[in-house]
């Protein structure tokens, strides 16, 4: 799964963020890499334009949640920042591998870590910028180690305790809508076990609540460090409609956010969904995706267990309802490891006797197959250059061999400036500084901000691409004539 993760990653995303999400993770975890929380916001926001990053009272930072900038920090200081993801892939699959052996068998869990490593959209997430494929990291592990302290009988429960605690709290401060969803099952669990047996599990549930808490604490320790009060909803603070409900008040639109909104949302979120989460193909209309998981539910012999493993992808579902643009299949990505463990159990199920075990060994290679070439290829195809963002600006860069310059780049969409911009250090001081082009009076600014650096303009639809950029003075006398 590594070695598949790399591919993706730089045959496909080439090791660099897309998204506008992803170009605000990697800003604010090269500022946790630099010890930071914020910096000095620059005094021409516009010049200097990155989606999601919010500059106020001399700050800048991102109004995403800390937990995966964080860990994304880690590669940041070896400079190689997309092998997290690559390795939270690994961690994943590992931990559907334990949850499906301790909740089922051996075999059940191998058979679910292999329909993982070929999941469209799991390769998709395990090879970007996203928080998904941390966060899907950390939830499975979360949910293995909360198993375990339920059933341990020895010292090591309160170990399981204190670790499924801080999973679920780090799972927190990363993807809290998420995190909620996923979660709130396995309490209605912890609960249960409380009222039944009380004196024997409360010193494990007790630990779990305080390694959860403590992580918590990130949260609010973040919000006021960068906003100067714990409870600030820094999502809002960019746009004041982004948060969850229903009413006129949710939701870029004047028509607000609502149930019917949400049903639609829903409908095509899950249509995108059952084409990638397995990544077997559609035929005749209908996702085959779907077919094991039914078998784990429905195939005789029945169990609880495999209907329990379908609670927190429904709760999932429901929670993403009341947000306003849950109209994407990676809203429910954290669902996949719990699906992936059902449908392994419904194959398994299914080659019980002689004959249906044939057919599953003849046609499930021949599934894979068929949905590696008609699904997962296809899907990664279309995700090369994506938003017209690749590698070939910061190649011609690097060619160039410059050294302290300032460099302003034209743009016509975000998307043009982005395709530089992630390469900027985030004070803005680096040997290189790539500016947006804005107005004369703007770049005039900015280069008297920095002076002593030789400056450039960069337009990647023309030819050169790069060349010697000319002083706003000049180019308004070059208009007066």
């Amino acid at each position: 799964m590594l070695l598949l993760a790399i591919a993706v990653t730089w045959g496909v995303f080439e090791a660099m963020p897309h998204l506008e999400d992803e170009h605000t993770y990697l800003f604010q975890a090269k500022l946790f890499a630099s010890g930071r929380v914020t910096v000095d916001a620059p005094l021409n926001p516009c010049s200097f334009y990155i989606p999601h990053v919010i500059n106020t009272a001399g700050k800048r930072f991102s109004k995403d949640f800390p937990g995966y900038p964080l860990v994304l920090s880690l590669g940041v200081l070896i400079g190689q920042p997309w092998v997290v993801n690559a390795f939270a892939a690994v961690v994943t699959l590992m931990g559907v591998y334990l949850f499906g052996r301790d909740i089922f068998d051996h075999d059940t869990g191998l058979l679910a870590a292999a329909f993982g490593a070929i999941s469209p959209l799991f390769i998709q997430l395990a090879s970007s910028f996203n928080s998904n494929a941390t966060s899907i990291a950390v939830l499975i592990f979360f949910g293995w180690t909360f198993m375990r302290t339920r059933r341990e009988q020895s010292s090591r429960q309160f170990s399981y305790g204190v670790i499924a605690g801080g999973l679920l709290g780090w799972a927190a401060i990363t993807r809290p809508l998420t995190s909620v969803a996923i979660g709130l099952p396995f309490a209605v669990l912890a609960l249960a076990d409380l009222i039944r047996r009380k004196r024997e599990v409360v010193g494990r549930y007790f630990v779990m609540a305080g390694a959860f808490m403590a992580i918590l604490s990130i949260l609010p320790l973040y919000n006021f460090i960068a906003t100067g009060s714990p409870i600030t909803n820094t999502y809002q603070m960019y746009w004041p409609y982004d948060s969850i409900g229903f009413g006129f008040q949710f939701g870029p639109e004047d028509d607000g956010h609502w149930i019917t909104d949400a049903i639609l949302n829903t409908r095509i979120a899950l249509n995108k969904f059952g084409g990638v989460f397995l990544g077997w193909p559609i035929l005749a209309g209908w996702q085959l995706s779907w077919i094991p998981v039914l078998l784990g539910l429905v195939y005789w012999p029945y169990t609880k267990r495999a209907w329990g493993l379908m609670v927190p992808p429904l709760v999932l579902v429901l929670a993403y309802m009341t947000y306003w643009a849950a109209s994407a299949a990676r809203y429910y990505a954290e669902s996949m490891p719990f699906l992936w463990i059902v449908a392994a159990h419904g194959l398994i199920k299914f080659t019980a006797n002689r004959w249906t075990k044939k057919i599953v060994t003849l046609v499930l290679p021949l599934l894979m197959a068929w949905g590696i070439i008609t699904v997962t290829y296809p899907v990664l195809a279309e995700r090369r250059e994506l938003f017209n963002i690749s590698r070939r600006d910061a190649n011609i860069i690097s060619t160039a061999n410059l050294h302290h310059a300032l460099i302003f780049v034209w743009n016509n969409y975000w998307t043009d400036y982005a395709n530089l911009s992630w390469l900027n250090s985030p004070d803005l001081n680096g040997d290189i500084v790539f500016v947006k082009n804005c107005s004369l009076v703007e770049n005039s600014q900015i280069i008297n901000n920095y002076p002593g650096r030789a400056v450039y303009f960069y337009n990647r639809n023309q030819e050169p691409p790069l060349i010697p950029f000319k002083k706003p003075w000049q180019i308004w006398e070059e208009n007066k004539k």
